[in-house]
């Protein structure tokens, strides 16, 4: 008979529901795990309850989520250096026997293993003793734009760097960009008031997006606009017009052009302005999507070390109980809810 667990299940668009699942057999290999907390992605997670995802991706009913964080109850050879009673990230659980994984981190039991959380990029991973249980679900969208700056090699402290989007994936992006490199000049742009003022903890300075914040971004440059910049805002009209916030440049060999990165999915398709506008910048531009498992570890130390700060997030704790409820209160509140966790510790 097979084990069952409660879940966070999107039965279809626009219904979430609180019930049990089937988990997959444990293998030779499986480490069991019991879920602390978990979140909501305003991105991915919306998107799915919006009926948004790709068919060939997911399909409903559905288990969502992948920042979820919790104890190992059961080792395993999945995770060799892992013990009992281990507080861990735990993330991705793609198969289940009874509902779609999109992408399986809503349960209450989890069975981690090779034949149902294969993947490189999310393995377990020990949270520190000085890092808490929130903070650790937290870690886990940080480490989307830790794989994303990694393609600015050439970052430099003289450098503006925009960053487009302050939900988690854009101030988390922010901040790693003042570790990696601490001279640099990051500015946030965001549309939402709300989101500006948490944006103005982290940023060296925050504009609207829009004719306003070019003509801001131009007198804090000096006309030069930005080096590079970092798109984390999902939204699908952003990418084709940051022609307009980046620099000229690349003409000559010592002529460093500008560069753009786009972080993460879209729920619609990007239409890129006229060609003229893009093509006289000379501009690299790269994408990434999902994690590198070695951003885990490194998040959770800056956060350890007090250098990673969530402590000026707005986010809001619901019981795990509450799926229904809390995702229609995100659906709408819409920007106004930064980001809700889900709490499994009472269960």
């Amino acid at each position: 008979m097979a084990e069952k667990t409660l879940a966070t299940v999107i039965e279809r668009p626009m219904e979430a529901n609180f019930r049990e699942v089937e988990l997959t057999p444990k293998q030779e290999d499986t480490v069991v795990c019991k879920t602390r907390m978990s979140a909501i992605s305003t991105g991915t997670d919306m998107k799915t309850y919006h009926g948004m995802q790709h068919p060939e991706q997911c399909w409903y009913p559905l288990v969502p989520g992948y920042e979820n964080m919790g104890v190992v109850v059961e080792e395993g050879s999945y995770a060799p250096g892992l013990k009992k009673g281990d507080r861990v990230m735990i993330n991705e659980c793609r198969k289940y026997l009874d509902v779609c994984a999109a992408w399986g981190g809503g349960t209450l039991m989890v069975h981690k293993d090779k034949a149902n959380a294969s993947g490189a990029g999310d393995p377990l991973c020990k949270v520190p003793d000085n890092v808490t249980d929130e903070q650790a679900v937290l870690a886990y969208l940080a480490c989307v734009p830790f794989k994303g700056i990694e393609r600015f090699k050439d970052l430099k402290p003289s450098d503006t760097v925009l960053v487009f989007g302050a939900g988690m994936v854009g101030l988390s992006g922010v901040q790693i960009l003042k570790i990696k490199c601490p001279g640099c000049r990051v500015i946030s742009v965001e549309p939402d008031p709300y989101r500006q003022e948490i944006a103005r903890h982290y940023a060296d300075e925050v504009i609207p997006f829009g004719d306003e914040g070019i003509k801001k971004l131009l007198d804090l440059t000096n006309g030069k606009k930005a080096d590079k910049i970092l798109e984390c805002s999902g939204n699908p009209e952003v990418p084709g017009v940051l022609y307009k916030y980046i620099k000229d440049g690349g003409w000559n060999d010592d002529d460093d052009p500008g560069y753009i990165h786009l972080n993460g999915d879209y729920p619609e398709k990007l239409v890129f302005d006229h060609y003229h506008r893009w093509f006289v910048k000379n501009v690299n531009m790269s994408m990434t999507c999902a994690i590198k498992w070695r951003g885990k570890p490194q998040i959770l130390q800056w956060m350890s070390e007090g250098k990673f700060d969530t402590s000026h997030l707005p986010y809001e704790v619901w019981p795990a109980g509450k799926a229904k409820e809390a995702f229609k209160y995100q659906h709408d509140k819409g920007t106004k809810c930064f980001k809700i966790l889900f709490d499994w510790r009472d269960l």
